[in-house]
Order: C-alpha cells, then sequence, then structure tokens
C-alpha cells in the first residue's frame, strides 16, 4: 500500500496562513498607541556652585557681598560719613526705595573725605545690613596678614576664583579712586600752607611791634628831653640881665 501525498495540503495551509498575516497586519498596525513626545531635561546645575553669580563661586570659597545697585553719579553735598550723588545712570541693579528725587545717599565712613564734591564717580553699593542703607567703599580691601602663607588658609583642593569687591567706588574712568595717606594733605594744602604762616607771622610781627614800640617811646623821650634843655637857653637870649 502506498502513502499519500501530503505536500499539497502543506502548501495549502501555508498560503492560508500568510494570506491571514497580510489581512490582520493592518489591523495591528492600525491599534497602536501614538507617539508620547519625550519630556525636555531639566537644565543641569553646577553641584559645586552655591550663588547665582556671573562668575560661579564654587562651595567652599568666599564669595563678597553682592550689590544692591551700579550706577554713575556726581556728588553734590557730603557730611562727615555720607555723600549725596545726582544720579546719572543705573548700570545694574535698582535704586528703588533709595532714590529721592534723582538723589541718593550712600555712606562710606571715614573715607567720604576721599570724595570731592561736584566730581562724578561710579558707584556699586549694597545694602547694609544693619543701618539698611546703602554702602560703599573707596579703599580696596587689604589682603590678610601673611596672605597664603597663613596655616590653614587654603586647605582645600578647589581652585577659588578671584573676585573683586562690587561694592566700591571708581573714578568715572574705571580707576581707582585717589586714597592715599597723603591724599587729605594734598587737598587741603591752602589750609595747611594757612595754617604754617599764620603763627610764623604772628610770631614775627610780635617782636617787630614790641621793637618799634620801643624806638617810638625812645623817640618821644629824647624829644621831650630836647625840648626842655632848650628852654633854659631861650629864657638866658631874652633876659635884659644876661645880654648886660
Amino acid at each position: 500500500m502506498r502513502p499519500r501525498r501530503v505536500r499539497p495540503k502543506l502548501g495549502i495551509v501555508a498560503a492560508a496562513a500568510l494570506a491571514v498575516g497580510l489581512v490582520s497586519s493592518p489591523a495591528s498596525a492600525a491599534d497602536l498607541p501614538d507617539p508620547v513626545p519625550v519630556p525636555p531635561l531639566p537644565p543641569i546645575a553646577a553641584p559645586d556652585a552655591d550663588s547665582t553669580r556671573l562668575v560661579p563661586v564654587p562651595t567652599g570659597c568666599a564669595a563678597p557681598p553682592q550689590e544692591q545697585v551700579v550706577f554713575v553719579g556726581t556728588v553734590v553735598a557730603a557730611d562727615s560719613a555720607t555723600a549725596r550723588f545726582a544720579v546719572q545712570s543705573v548700570r545694574s541693579g535698582s535704586t528703588e526705595g533709595f532714590e529721592v528725587g534723582g538723589l541718593i545717599d550712600v555712606r562710606y565712613g571715614e573715607e567720604v573725605k576721599f570724595l570731592d564734591v561736584d566730581d562724578t564717580y561710579v558707584v556699586g553699593a549694597g545694602v547694609d545690613p544693619t543701618l539698611l542703607v546703602l554702602a560703599s567703599t573707596v579703599r580696596e580691601p587689604a589682603p590678610l596678614f601673611g596672605g597664603n602663607e597663613v596655616a590653614g588658609v587654603n586647605d582645600s583642593d578647589v581652585e577659588c576664583p578671584r573676585l573683586t569687591d562690587p561694592m566700591r567706588t571708581l573714578d568715572a574712568d574705571g580707576t581707582s579712586v585717589e586714597s592715599g595717606v597723603l591724599t587729605p594733605l594734598l587737598d587741603a594744602k591752602g589750609d595747611i600752607i594757612r595754617a604754617i604762616l599764620q603763627p610764623a607771622g604772628v610770631a614775627f610781627a610780635i617782636p617787630v611791634g614790641l621793637l618799634a614800640m620801643k624806638l617810638l617811646l625812645f623817640a618821644m623821650g629824647r624829644s621831650l628831653r630836647d625840648l626842655g634843655s632848650d628852654r633854659p637857653d631861650r629864657r638866658r637870649r631874652h633876659d635884659p640881665r644876661m645880654l648886660e
């Protein structure tokens, strides 16, 4: 008895499966969900920076205080600790709450003596935490005694940027305001010359005056003596008995 041939049946089954797959493929594609957009990644924050400055200050580095305002102004008045500026332009920050009628007061303490009335300056000022007024400085902060040689001053592997103090006042051209020890003396040289010459003039005038008074008294005494000695001679000249 011969075996049955099954090859045609297998071919028919394969063709039927292929047809079913072609028919079901569009239906499967139509059932897929719409693609969901991927949300944007948040910005990467620098883990070593703890400030919002233009120059990031790494953690562990000393950062100068931030300024409230930077403006260009002309000194219109000053007392022993505060200078009053007429604001010409604001470079950064805000003067709201501190400016009145175009004028703004900035506290300097004893350094106000280095500012001249009617001169123009670039002023970087911050809020004094104690007095709650705008404050600035003229001199650059002095370095620590010993600098990097002080034990433990730089015990860190972090490289700190060199930042200047923003709360400083500069000349209109951006240079430092002259704040040497002799600056007040140079500004007040007229007063110094007057203070030296006035005592010297008085000390010279007193002896000269006394000498002139002495000579005057001597001259008056001599004149009186000569006047007294001339009277007997005149009497003798007019006495008839003296003529005989």
